[in-house]
């Protein structure tokens, strides 16, 4: 597996196990939305490699990950609770593994912008997207 791909797999791993939320990756529209929340992992963007001198050995990547966040509930109260419940279980989960387990250098997030859509015959929708860039050296660029 790419040095990527285990980022993004381990991100993945750690949410599942520590957020209520279910964990989902790549998915483009959701059509459901648990009671619990959703978060969806999009690969990103890895960017253009910096090189040591020589080649393309050691390629160090400034990675934006990509994670969207949804929560559908009808009264504004408990979907605001809800989501800031999800963002807290998400903080928690990057404040404890801010290397990953060693496959990243450094982490970097902010607080993401919401917006709250309102679904036609069905309780509005808060979601966000936020940004998480990691820092990490590769052999290759694809590897």
């Amino acid at each position: 597996m790419s040095k990527a791909e285990q980022i993004l797999d381990k991100l993945e791993t750690l949410f599942e196990q520590n957020c209520e939320a279910r964990v989902e990756r790549n998915e483009t529209d959701p059509e459901r939305i648990p009671k619990t929340g959703l978060i969806v992992i999009h690969d990103g963007d890895p960017g253009e490699p910096d090189y040591t001198l020589g080649g393309f050995s050691e390629s160090y990547y400034s990675h934006a990950i990509e994670i969207d966040v949804f929560v559908q509930e009808g009264r504004k109260e408990d979907r605001d609770e809800k989501f800031d419940a999800l963002l807290q279980q998400i903080d928690t989960v990057l404040q404890n593994y801010p290397k990953l387990d060693g496959l990243v250098d450094g982490m970097f997030y902010g607080r993401p912008e919401t917006e709250t859509q309102s679904i036609d015959g069905g309780a509005a929708v808060k979601t966000a997207t936020l940004i998480i860039e990691v820092d990490y050296q590769a052999d290759t660029p694809l590897s």
